[in-house]
């Protein structure tokens, strides 16, 4: 089984480089890579979760895959439960009723050939949310239905594991006591992956039996971050090929991709200062 991730496409209605990369990789999966199922690691839109024009446009360009897709948001789709989170964007649950009546359910179980696949809405996980109560109701009844040996591979948006050593102001990684209780949770399964994105950095490292996976955005890279967090700063996506019990993940760039930092990008800049001035409902 092929598993193609890509994360943090960062689009919007406007155009720009972030759907020019897009593109450019949409015709390689469909011609040359063709996986089997493609999973996108949230921050699907540009910046503000409230735009609809951005939402509804992103999933068109998704449309555009010849393979079947999944989906989870990230903090710029539904908001995040930060004590302090990015632009006073926090999530809520009519923000993830607008995610899944676009993409569908903001968590799910995909079955595939030699391996399943977990979807995870990362930005409900310490939320306190009703939504977030109803996704952990529904870990439990699906992990409790999952066959023992069988990889699973779990994705959501942001990592699992702690990012950086030293505390920081933006919410980096999940919460500690939900990611605790996941791992606890999944510990009943054959945990052979977790595919993460929000960083823009591809970095792999194995936990005991388990590949630790952050996805590279197709948008842009954040100048000097990935040094900082120890991985690889490029533009491109992550392959998983599952086979035999055995799950393998490698980074992919292909030709035509434009690397460059967001700042960079008019559309991009624009849509980031217009959230951070003016905090609530975007304005036309």
């Amino acid at each position: 089984m092929q598993i193609a991730q890509i994360s943090d496409t960062h689009l919007t209605h406007r155009g720009g480089l972030t759907e020019t990369n897009l593109r450019c990789l949409i015709a390689y999966l469909n011609e040359v890579a063709r996986p089997d199922v493609v999973v996108i690691t949230g921050d699907i839109q540009v910046m503000h979760p409230d735009d609809a024009d951005d939402r509804a446009y992103a999933r068109s360009l998704a449309g555009l895959l010849d393979v079947p897709f999944r989906a989870v948001p990230g903090n710029h789709d539904v908001g995040e439960p930060a004590e302090h989170p990015w632009a006073g964007l926090r999530v809520t649950d009519e923000r993830v009723t607008a995610f899944e009546a676009t993409w569908g359910p903001s968590y799910w179980r995909e079955d595939g050939v030699g391996a399943v696949l977990l979807g995870v809405n990362s930005e409900l996980l310490g939320s306190g949310l009703a939504a977030e109560a109803r996704q952990w109701a529904w870990l439990e009844r699906t992990v409790a239905e999952l066959p023992t040996a069988t990889p699973v591979l779990l994705f959501l948006h942001k990592p699992l594991w702690p990012v950086l050593d030293e505390p920081t102001e933006q919410q980096l990684d999940v919460d500690p006591v939900a990611r605790d209780r996941l791992l606890a949770l999944l510990d009943a399964v054959a945990l052979r992956a977790v595919g993460s994105g929000h960083l823009h950095t591809y970095r792999q490292r194995r936990r005991g039996q388990v590949i630790e996976v952050w996805a590279p955005s197709t948008a842009f890279v954040i100048t000097d971050e990935h040094e900082r967090r120890g991985g690889l700063g490029e533009i491109g996506y992550v392959e998983y090929l599952v086979g035999d019990g055995v799950v393998e993940a490698n980074f992919r760039s292909i030709p035509g991709l434009t690397r460059t930092p967001g700042r960079r990008i008019p559309q991009v800049a624009a849509a980031a200062d217009a959230a951070l001035a003016a905090p609530g409902p975007p304005t036309a």
